[in-house]
């Protein structure tokens, strides 16, 4: 099981935020969450940190329970981007109540592993047309969506919960 290293999340700063709203508050809990991170633009991760030789690459999501995610972007992954971080932070009335990370290759195979998900999206064959239509668009997004606050209370062995 995949555990992010403690020393690099400081999670007081992050629980003292009010992150209610539909966005723009992930730059905000991913400065409290993660002080020494590199913020990058990258379709795929929104951090970098390094940690002595080590190099996380993470990926912030929030969300109340429903998010959803461009999956065109999951086509093909390298083994180095199956390794990408991602964080969940979920809250209830802007105050965050649970902040779970796993890696996005093992997120990506237990959606894709249980057919109850097919229903939203989550199928190797939709990811493969939501990649080739946007290699047509590449403006298109080609969203799934995962009920993750769900996911995680049914499946919390996946996850490393860091709060």
């Amino acid at each position: 099981l995949f555990k992010l290293p403690r020393h690099l999340v400081q999670l007081a700063a992050a629980k003292s935020l009010n992150v209610s709203g539909w966005g723009g508050k992930e730059n905000a809990i991913g400065q409290a969450l993660f002080p020494s991170a590199l913020r990058v633009s990258s379709p795929l991760f929104d951090y970098i940190i390094k940690d002595n030789d080590k190099t996380h690459r993470i990926e912030l999501k929030k969300q109340s329970n429903d998010q959803w995610f461009d999956i065109s972007k999951y086509h093909n992954l390298s083994q180095r981007d199956r390794g990408i971080v991602v964080v969940f932070v979920i809250h209830k009335a802007g105050t965050i109540c649970r902040i779970a990370a796993i890696q996005l290759g093992s997120l990506l195979d237990h959606l894709l592993l249980h057919d109850n998900f097919k229903q939203y999206g989550w199928s190797k064959n939709a990811i493969k047309m939501g990649y080739e239509l946007r290699s047509e668009s590449p403006q298109l997004q080609f969203k799934a969506k995962l009920k993750v606050r769900d996911l995680i209370a049914q499946e919390p062995h996946l996850f490393d919960i860091l709060l």
